[in-house]
């Protein structure tokens, strides 16, 4: 069920989108709450490398998913020339789940979708994985998949991540009147990891991580997890690549 939040807007994004949105003077995170669920953080493997990567000054409570927000960055999609891909660029908000699936009810032969994306709405998170699982689609990260976005990719039939590419979990954040941000309780995240398959410990670590931080676990943990089902080389799907500088008609797909 797509959440629909009227006074605040439950939000999960990436670093790197917060970190280009600070610089232009937006509010910090209120900390508040966070102590409590870092102190409830499952020991890792010592032997395994992990990245959790500080947001210094940093804003991770953006304006942009306001209404009429000049700074989202809608995401885009693009079909590949042989209409099996279809790629996801940008931020997850609200509609795009509305805009895969009538993507989707029009070109019946994609059997995968490409995410790259810092994250967004939680709620377009959720609805967008549910089209993703009701369609059986193959989900692939060509190079960043981050907080939100995650929710989406954990749902495909088979999940891939192309080498050197990353996935980044935190826990997620709400922005209410005045644009104030507080942690929030993560069941609707917790419960759709879970249903994903992913091991409990993982989800418990993933989601403690602070909204002003990023996790980025390497591949042999998110496989043995039971994120990432393959770890594919870089042009595994090139042949499903748009061609963007001279697409055929109606291969753009750019649904209202």
């Amino acid at each position: 069920m797509r959440l629909r939040l009227s006074m605040t807007r439950r939000l999960c994004l990436s670093m790197a989108r917060r970190l280009r949105l600070s610089a232009a003077g937006l509010l910090a995170l209120l900390g508040a709450g966070t102590a409590g669920l870092a102190a409830a953080r499952p020991d890792l493997p010592e032997d395994v490398p992990q990245r959790v990567e500080p947001l210094s000054g940093a804003s991770p409570a953006p304006r942009w998913a306001s209404d009429g927000d000049a700074a989202a960055t809608e995401a885009r999609l693009d079909l590949g020339p042989d209409g099996r891909d279809l790629h996801l660029t940008g931020d997850l908000t609200e509609g795009v789940a509305d805009r895969v699936a009538a993507l989707l009810g029009a070109h019946p032969g994609v059997v995968r979708i490409h995410l790259t994306s810092d994250g967004g709405l939680v709620g377009e998170a959720l609805a967008l994985g549910a089209v993703v699982a009701a369609h059986g689609l193959a989900t692939h990260v060509p190079d960043i998949c981050a907080s939100a976005c995650t929710l989406v990719y954990v749902r495909g039939r088979g999940r891939s991540l192309a080498a050197g590419a990353r996935l980044g979990f935190h826990g997620p954040y709400e922005v209410g009147l005045f644009d104030a941000a507080r942690p929030v309780d993560a069941a609707p995240e917790r419960t759709a990891y879970l249903n994903a398959g992913l091991t409990p410990d993982f989800v418990a670590r993933a989601l403690a991580i602070r909204a002003e931080d990023m996790w980025m676990p390497e591949p042999d943990l998110l496989r043995a997890a039971g994120v990432v089902t393959e770890v594919v080389a870089a042009d595994r799907f090139a042949a499903g690549l748009p061609d963007r500088a001279a697409r055929r008609p109606g291969r753009q797909a750019r649904v209202p």
